[in-house]
């Protein structure tokens, strides 16, 4: 189940994403019309707009400001890497308990 979910968000988030790309939609006279076909694409979409980084031109017209997209892709990934970070850390602590035993 969770799997299914998760193939949905990530099926929504290249559908939103790919309209912006496939458009040039990264400046307001480039923005696109975009009524989300369904919750997963409005969550994302208004997740998106939280952050700031898709921008409402008007009604049902949205663009994506490139540079704050790129700034939130590397926040990520510098969150991903300390994670798995932490995780050989950890993993190699316990790899070293079990050899002191």
């Amino acid at each position: 189940m969770a799997t299914a979910v998760a193939a949905l968000m990530a099926k929504a988030r290249r559908e939103v994403e790919d309209l912006f790309y496939d458009n040039e939609a990264f400046s307001p006279d480039r923005a696109v019309g975009f009524e989300p076909r369904d919750h997963v694409q409005r969550r994302f979409l208004d997740q998106l707009i939280g952050e700031g980084i898709v921008r409402e031109a008007g009604p049902d017209r949205y663009w994506m400001d490139l540079n704050a997209y790129e700034q939130m892709r590397r926040k990520r990934l510098v969150s991903v890497l300390w994670i798995i970070g932490l995780f050989l850390v950890v993993l190699i602590g316990v790899t070293i308990a079990k050899q002191i035993r």
